[in-house]
């Protein structure tokens, strides 16, 4: 059988949708979906001219110039310096009213003696307005909002990934030996509440959140490299020492600069106000919690703790929760926030946001469509692309491309520790992953999904990474039915009497692979409708559906998915290699490639089960890696996915859409990458947003 080339149109039939379809029908009464006329929706090579402009093409580059690249520097790089410090302040009219009325201190007392200057993009902003956004919620606000308000953490992750820029702490240094990190704090930098944010902040979360154990259970690998837990000594109140028993330079990165700023990576919380419901604080902590419909204290703390469900928790965000409804929430500017422009102006420019919380991605999405919203990006998908550009056009907004950062922007992995032992067995063969990558047709995904502008790769680092080489983009990522074939022959998995499926070698049943998958932030569906078909090719069928990620997380927990998607992220220099995932199994629900060998690997052997010695390898390289930064040890995993292909990378580097109104200014139009890695938009300064007026 050979299968012919996809249009985009194709596919839309195929789906039995349009893009436009699939939105109009979300706001539409009743069940009945009626797509949209095709009109709605253009043929892939118009779309390309319409999304990417020649000159500012969002394709990766090519491997020849991949390959010429400078490697990026290493993680302890010397951060960028700060521009010049203004030398007088200026607020929001909104903030001076408050002043005047003497609710507030004036902007130089609410400001650290050395508060965080950033540049605007393009230019300096005027205060006001209120933004819009949504996205399905049942916290104070939408997940979007973390893409406005930022991320706050020590360090901000520089654009190119590879740095840890100053923030919270206006600098930090490193011991000769890697053992040891200072961080120096702005002084006089204050929570939302105006209390100072200080090094007692940092002692509390460590002697009584990190080592109280109805707190946190088990400390984050990250603080306890080697196994033993990380010890500080707190030298001021704005200077802080982070000691390990061995060398830890990943923690600038992945602590400092990315996994902080939330749940248990969180190395500073309002001690002043959580302590009242810690126990050790407060006797009367467990008779808290009971009044508000708890057993335990520890769990009322869990939630005053969280910046997305207490309202009156203090914060360092730009904005603050002040009304929370089920349908929508209403921030408004933080008056200590930190950071100024080059002019001396306090940011945030905007003062008000709000938050509306639509029941699902497609109520989102038609209510994007329907010009509701200033600002969306991060459940938008590539394949409505059509559909945004046309209701912009009469919204007055516009579609931005960011590059996405993911070294694929859907992964496939088979479970190596199946309880079946027939399937455990073709599952852990190189042969079967090797077919099942060659028998995928990238540039079909390519063109139908992206329109010609992503990469056709295996999943890898991406193209930025200091750790890139296009041989490890290439592996086994040619569409290539025979070879495919080939392999699987060599394997033993014969063809049933109708040819219509291939078999599992002892049972001689068909191969049907029944799974599941949760469709969030790239279109895993429809690029897996694809794959459905091309792996038919080769007599491989697979059963999926999509599910809840509470669902998966549970099925992944008690090891019931043979197979499993998600998207390639934690591929930028970031986060590569700092947890096993997709390079070394790891235990967690976005893959199912060896979750028993990720959990003995978490445990120290205590459970789960012992891997084979080419696993071992992999985490003793990924260990390496974590304690030098070395690129030996990061090239021996890549060599290794390169080879065996544990994880199955379908296309990467794709541009993903933002949705943006031609009032909300100084949001970069190139971006930077719109990824976990990088925190979506934090590299590049959502405090400097402003609404034109």
């Amino acid at each position: 059988m050979q299968l012919r080339k996809h249009t985009r149109r194709d596919f839309l039939r195929l789906t039995g949708l349009s893009a436009a379809g699939v939105i109009v029908a979300a706001c539409a009464p009743g069940t009945d979906v009626v797509p949209a006329a095709e009109t709605l929706v253009p043929e892939a090579e118009t779309l390309v001219a319409t999304m990417v402009p020649e000159a500012e093409a969002t394709a990766a580059p090519t491997a020849e110039a991949e390959a010429t690249a400078e490697p990026e520097g290493e993680a302890t790089a010397e951060p960028e310096a700060e521009p010049e410090m203004p030398s007088k302040y200026s607020e929001s009219p909104m903030l001076a009213e408050r002043v005047a009325a003497g609710e507030l201190p004036p902007v130089e007392e609410r400001l650290p003696e050395e508060p965080l200057v950033i540049e605007p993009y393009e230019s300096i902003g005027t205060y006001g307005g209120t933004l819009s956004y949504g996205g399905p919620a049942t916290t104070l606000y939408a997940y979007e909002g973390n893409h406005v308000m930022g991320w706050v953490n020590w360090l901000r992750i520089s654009k190119d990934t590879g740095k840890g820029n100053p923030n919270i702490i206006k600098s930090y240094e490193i011991s000769d030996d890697l053992t040891e990190i200072t961080c120096y704090m702005r002084k006089g930098m204050k929570w939302s509440d105006g209390t100072p944010l200080t090094s007692e902040d940092v002692r509390f979360w460590y002697e009584d959140h990190l080592q109280n154990e109805e707190i946190t259970p088990v400390a984050p690998k990250n603080f306890r490299p080697g196994g033993e837990l990380m010890k500080m000594e707190f030298i001021d109140d704005y200077t802080v020492k982070f000691k390990f028993a061995q060398p830890h330079p990943a923690f600038v990165l992945v602590n400092l600069a990315h996994r902080d700023g939330f749940g248990d990576n969180a190395t500073f919380v309002p001690s002043h106000y959580v302590k009242q419901f810690h126990i050790k604080y407060n006797e009367k902590a467990n008779d808290l919690a009971k009044a508000a419909g708890f057993d335990f204290w520890y769990q009322l703390y869990g939630r005053e703790n969280a910046r997305n469900q207490s309202i009156d928790r203090p914060r360092l965000d730009s904005f603050m929760p002040v009304r929370d409804t089920p349908q929508m929430g209403f921030l408004e500017r933080n008056p200590y926030f930190w950071a100024v422009d080059t002019e001396g102006n306090q940011l945030p420019y905007i003062d008000k946001m709000t938050s509306d919380k639509p029941a699902d991605i497609a109520i989102m999405d038609a209510k994007v469509v329907g010009g509701t919203y200033d600002f969306s990006a991060h459940q938008m998908n590539i394949m409505n692309y059509a559909t945004y550009a046309e209701a912009a056009a009469t919204s007055n907004a516009h579609i931005l491309l960011w590059q996405s950062g993911k070294g694929s922007e859907v992964v496939y992995n088979v479970n190596s520790n199946w309880p079946d032992e027939e399937w455990r067995t073709v599952f852990a063969d190189d042969r079967f992953r090797q077919a099942l990558s060659l028998g995928i047709n990238r540039a079909d995904i390519n063109n139908v999904i992206y329109f010609g502008n992503a990469s056709e790769t295996q999943m890898t680092v991406i193209p930025v990474s200091r750790h890139y080489k296009p041989e490890y983009a290439e592996a086994y990522a040619a569409h290539d039915v025979d070879k495919a074939n080939a392999l699987l022959d060599e394997m033993g998995l014969e063809w049933n009497a109708a040819k219509t499926h291939r078999t599992w070698p002892q049972s001689k049943k068909d191969i049907i692979i029944p799974w599941d998958l949760v469709e969030t932030e790239t279109p895993k569906g429809p690029i897996t409708e694809l794959v459905t078909e091309y792996w038919k090719e080769i007599g491989i069928e697979i059963q999926w559906k999509s599910i809840t990620r509470t669902l998966l997380t549970q099925k992944m927990g008690a090891n019931e998915e043979p197979m499993s998607t998600w998207h390639g992220d934690e591929t930028a220099d970031t986060l590569f290699l700092r947890r096993p995932k997709y390079f070394a199994p790891g235990n967690g629900d976005e893959n199912c490639w060896g979750t028993l060998w990720g959990l003995w690997y978490a445990t120290g052997g205590e459970q789960g089960e012992e891997p084979p010695q080419m696993i071992k390898d992999l985490y003793n390289w990924l260990d390496e890696y974590n304690l030098t930064d070395a690129l030996e040890p990061a090239a021996k995993v890549l060599e290794s996915q390169a080879e065996h292909v544990w994880t199955i990378g379908a296309i990467g580097n794709a541009p993903h859409p933002l949705w943006i109104r031609n009032t909300l200014k100084n949001v970069s139009e190139t971006g930077g990458f719109w990824t976990w890695d990088s925190l979506w938009s934090y590299t590049e300064f959502p405090e400097q947003w402003y609404l034109e007026q």
